[in-house]
């Protein structure tokens, strides 16, 4: 696998193990990691933007993720943690559905059907609020990142 770069800001607690990986999996890893990155807003709204419709209009909602899904399209390149995604990636997998449909229910009981229809399939079109992003740049920094690759290397 190479030897491991971290900069000096890397806290260890946060740092992701790949002791036991294959190569293919840790390749998997790195591609999956950079997809999400690429449009982080729109995959963190998955958990956060159903829970906002119930405080917020629906439609503001959608607008403030494509606002800020804008400047991150420049942003994605340059500022990369892999750590964070490995760690936001858990919660937005696991708690997306019971969080879309809890907020779905609460807003059908409370006599708003259009923001409960939105939030239960928000999870279905939240990836494409953000302008697709060169994923193979991402990665390449991701592994640069992890130590996967030397930090001297390009696509």
């Amino acid at each position: 696998m190479g030897q491991r770069w971290l900069s000096s800001v890397s806290l260890d607690a946060l740092i992701v193990n790949f002791a036991g990986y294959t190569e293919a999996e840790i390749q998997r890893w790195l591609h999956l990691r950079a997809i999400e990155w690429s449009g982080f807003p729109g995959y963190i709204s998955q958990i956060v933007a159903p829970i906002l419709f119930i405080f917020y209009p629906w439609w503001q909602v959608l607008l403030a993720v494509v606002v800020v899904g804008l400047p991150w399209c420049v942003i994605r390149y340059w500022f990369v943690l892999p750590e964070l995604s490995d760690k936001i990636c858990l919660l937005v997998v696991w708690f997306k559905w019971p969080v879309c449909i809890g907020s779905a229910i609460y807003l059908f009981f409370h006599q708003q059907p259009l923001p409960g229809v939105v939030a239960l399939v928000w999870p279905l079109f939240a990836g494409l609020l953000t302008l697709p992003g060169k994923v193979g740049i991402i990665e390449l920094q991701f592994a640069k990142s992890i130590g996967y690759v030397p930090p001297d290397a390009e696509i």
